[in-house]
């Protein structure tokens, strides 16, 4: 459980430290830009209150990009893990189809051995889940936390997600 909780902080630690990255290197590039197109000293330790609006705008909109580039970028990373689940599930049934990730097969494998069907397949909506609740402005600690605990843990049937 506890490395389940460990591994939801991390990933959300290092897809906001990406995104931060990205959006601390442009913000300063389009700060300048707006200062020199409202004729503003970009230079200068103060602006204008007709200057700071467009400034506390422009950092508005910067945050809401970085949350948006933090959501897809653990976005992807749980379109990833639900294609290594596909993959286990469609090991496990026998279904006669192609991986997606054909560069690991052990642990496809190893996860197909390790889980029902059923217990794949749960792991796959817990996943979906997880994904939704992303679009829906949920928390992404908070959102990443409940898929992995619901990973982890056996549901009713006795099979784990």
């Amino acid at each position: 459980m506890g490395a389940a909780l460990r591994a939801a902080q991390d990933l959300v630690a290092e897809a906001g430290e990406g995104a931060e990255t990205i959006s601390t290197q442009r913000a300063e590039a389009e700060r300048r830009a707006l200062l020199t197109q409202l004729g503003a000293d970009p230079s200068a330790r103060s602006q204008p209150p007709a200057v700071r609006s467009h400034l506390r705008d422009l950092e508005v909109r910067q945050k809401r990009e970085t949350r948006r580039q933090q959501h897809d970028s653990i976005d992807s990373a749980l379109t990833d893990l639900a294609s290594v689940y596909r993959d286990a599930l469609m090991l496990a049934t026998g279904a006669p189809v192609e991986p997606v990730n054909a560069t690991e097969p052990e642990q496809i494998q190893r996860l197909a051995r390790s889980l029902s069907p059923e217990g794949l397949l749960a792991a796959l909506e817990a996943i979906t889940l997880a994904r939704g609740r992303l679009v829906a402005n949920g928390a992404p600690l908070l959102v990443l936390e409940a898929m992995m605990v619901a990973l982890v843990l056996p549901d009713r049937a006795g099979t784990r997600a």
